[in-house]
């Protein structure tokens, strides 16, 4: 019988530990809707899809708020990561302290300052979040490619809730172009102001501010993109269909996907779910074009695919195998 000497045990025993990292644990994955409607549904089927396309070992438990809160389901006490999607439900896991590590979806950036964001910045638990909001970048691209000839972009932001027009201002500087900008109070009557902005842009960006404000606005910022002549970049397929030129926005499910994806790569050591909160824009986006607004202002406009090609040719972007185009990001 052959005798298993000591250095022998000792070589296995430092083998095994070597290898011992690459056995992955278990990711335990809560995900925490908002309500029980369709487009958390598709961000959470999202992040499902995503995260069960990966080797890793993940386990999803998929919480809806109201049946959290009524003691209809509960809340596991241990778990790698809580996602919410929604603010609701971001701000209630805040409140209520329910985990420890927090990673935010499907919020807007002026929801999460105005509703979770203190004087001393977000609370410890939240460690991400992917908002809905598109970057300035992304949305002047668009507007010098269906306007080769603009020089001047128009937009008005709420002055009652935090906005994004000093982000807007450095891009649209950094790009060679002038913004016009107004900030309106609710209170007031934005025609004035407005009447003046389109008098003096060749595109009009709408930037997502309170759906009360934008709401407000909306029609009397139609409105007068026919009276100008002057196309409007909006952010849903809504507002395309209501009378925007083109809008550019993130569908749920991408929102889901890109979720999904930059889990996994805090996960596999990319990033770090500890230190400062980071906004990050969607990586996914869709265009919508209204070719009856276009036929009106007389603008020759390319279809989405068309005008999505031209943006990655452009602007450098890499095509993914998903509905959006995958474009890097500078996170603010």
């Amino acid at each position: 019988m052959r005798t298993i000497t000591r250095s022998t045990i000792n070589f296995v025993v430092c083998l095994l530990l070597l290898c011992a990292p690459l056995v992955q644990a278990k990711v335990d994955v809560v995900l925490l809707l908002s309500n029980d409607t369709e487009p958390y549904q598709e961000v959470a089927g999202g992040i499902r899809e995503t995260l069960l396309e990966k080797e890793q070992d993940y386990s999803l438990q998929t919480l809806i708020l109201d049946s959290l809160l009524n003691n209809e389901q509960q809340m596991p006490d241990k778990h790698s990561v809580l996602v919410t999607i929604g603010t609701r439900a971001t701000r209630y896991a805040l409140q209520e302290k329910i985990s420890k590590t927090i990673f935010a979806s499907f919020v807007t950036a002026s929801g999460l300052l105005r509703e979770i964001a203190t004087d001393e910045g977000f609370p410890d638990p939240l460690k991400g979040a992917v908002v809905l909001d598109q970057p300035a970048l992304r949305v002047v691209q668009l507007a010098k490619l269906i306007n080769p000839k603009a020089r001047n972009l128009g937009t008005v932001v709420n002055g009652s809730a935090p906005n994004r027009l000093d982000e807007f201002k450095r891009v649209v500087k950094a790009q060679g172009l002038r913004l016009k900008a107004a900030t309106l109070v609710e209170e007031s009557n934005p025609i004035t102001d407005l009447k003046r902005i389109f008098s003096n842009s060749d595109v009009f960006l709408v930037i997502p501010d309170k759906s009360r404000f934008n709401s407000k606005i909306a029609k009397w910022v139609l409105f007068l993109s026919y009276r100008h002549r002057v196309p409007v970049i909006g952010y849903s397929q809504k507002y395309t269909d209501a009378g925007a030129l083109v809008s550019i926005f993130s569908t749920p499910h991408q929102v889901g996907r890109d979720t999904g994806k930059r889990l996994i790569e805090k996960f596999n050591g990319q990033h770090t779910l500890q230190g400062i909160v980071r906004l990050q824009f969607p990586r996914y986006f869709s265009l919508s074009i209204n070719e009856k607004v276009a036929n009106s202002l007389g603008i020759k406009v390319d279809t989405p695919a068309q005008l999505m090609e031209r943006m990655r040719i452009k602007y450098g972007a890499k095509m993914t195998d998903d509905s959006g185009l995958l474009m890097e990001v500078v996170e603010q």
